[in-house]
């Protein structure tokens, strides 16, 4: 199963890589899969690929999904 997680575009650097963020960190990214991208867009990013191009409420909902996957079981 592969996972894409949100990231928001910080900058575009070229027409190959930009600069993303999620949270603190921030990574560059191969953005030759996804067209027409700028600061403040959000892209799906797997294996440090932009997969998809998303709207902010996607990123939101999506964020928030994964989130609730990664909070401790009750009792651990």
């Amino acid at each position: 199963m592969c996972l894409g997680i949100p990231h928001e575009v910080v900058e575009v650097l070229d027409e190959d890589r930009c600069l993303i963020r999620l949270g603190g960190a921030m990574h560059h990214c191969f953005i030759g899969l996804v067209d027409e991208l700028k600061a403040g867009d959000w892209v799906v990013v797997h294996a440090g690929f932009a997969i998809d191009k998303i709207s902010p409420e996607d990123a939101a909902a999506n964020l928030e999904l994964i989130s609730q996957y990664l909070e401790p079981l009750p009792g651990g």
